[in-house]
């Protein structure tokens, strides 16, 4: 598993920051089993935070795993999260997006069954 991948897996729904820390990772210097809440890896000795790290989809910058705001930018990572988790119903004629199933759309009044 590459670096990529686990920063990647970080944005497919996974949760606060809180959850990710007992995930457990292999270790990119060696490859031993390492918990995210750990220090360092007990085979190599690496530190865990300059491992791993998290992306900035607005400027780049990389941030700590644990961070809520991005240090260069300021982009809420937390606001992203939140909005992957809404759902959000289509009107399959015009379009509008609802956060709510309902009978009739709003915005052309088609009606759905």
């Amino acid at each position: 598993m590459g670096l990529a991948e686990v920063i990647g897996g970080m944005f497919k729904g996974g949760g606060a920051s809180s959850s990710r820390r007992g995930q457990v990772q292999a270790c990119p210097s060696c490859g031993e089993k390492v918990n995210l809440s750990m220090e360092r890896c007990p085979k190599c000795g690496v530190r865990i935070k300059s491992m791993f790290r998290r992306k900035c989809p607005k400027c780049g910058a990389l941030n700590e795993l644990d961070i809520r705001k991005c240090a260069k930018c300021g982009y809420d990572f937390e606001a992203e999260l939140e909005r992957a988790k809404k759902t959000y119903y289509v009107c399959p004629i015009c379009g509008y997006k609802m956060e709510a199933m309902l009978t009739q759309c709003p915005a052309c009044n088609t009606r759905f069954m």
